[in-house]
C-alpha cells in the first residue's frame, strides 16, 4: 500500500485572483503557444505530467521543461505532492492565479 502523502510544496499555496504581466520577457512566456495550453489547463485544477500528457498528447520531457520555466517564473507551482500505489512520487501543478493579466506600455 502506497502511503498517500499530502504537502504543500510552492509558495504560491494560495491562489491568486489575478497577475499582472507587465514584464515583456514574462509575456513571451504565458504567450507560448505550449506553455499557454499547459496553464490554461492549470488554472482548471491541479494536475501531474501525466494527466497532461493524456490531455494534451505532449511528450512528457516537454511538458516537464514547460512545468519547470512556469515554476521558475512564479506562474505556476506544485500543489501537493502524492505518492502511487507503487510508491511513485507525483507531483500536481496548479497556476498561480486565476486570470493572468497582459498589460505592457512600449
Amino acid at each position: 500500500m502506497a502511503s498517500n502523502f499530502n504537502s504543500s510544496i510552492g509558495k504560491s499555496s494560495k491562489i491568486k485572483e489575478e497577475i499582472k504581466i507587465t514584464d515583456s520577457s514574462l509575456a513571451l512566456i504565458v504567450l507560448h503557444e505550449k506553455k499557454k495550453m499547459i496553464l490554461k489547463m492549470l488554472l482548471e485544477k491541479a494536475m501531474t505530467i501525466q494527466d497532461l500528457k493524456k490531455a494534451t498528447n505532449l511528450n512528457p520531457g516537454t511538458i516537464k521543461r514547460h512545468l519547470d520555466d512556469l515554476v521558475k517564473n512564479e506562474l505556476v507551482f506544485v500543489a501537493k505532492v502524492k505518492y502511487s500505489d507503487y510508491n511513485i512520487r507525483m507531483k500536481y501543478y496548479r497556476a498561480t492565479a486565476k486570470n493572468f493579466i497582459i498589460n505592457i506600455k512600449i
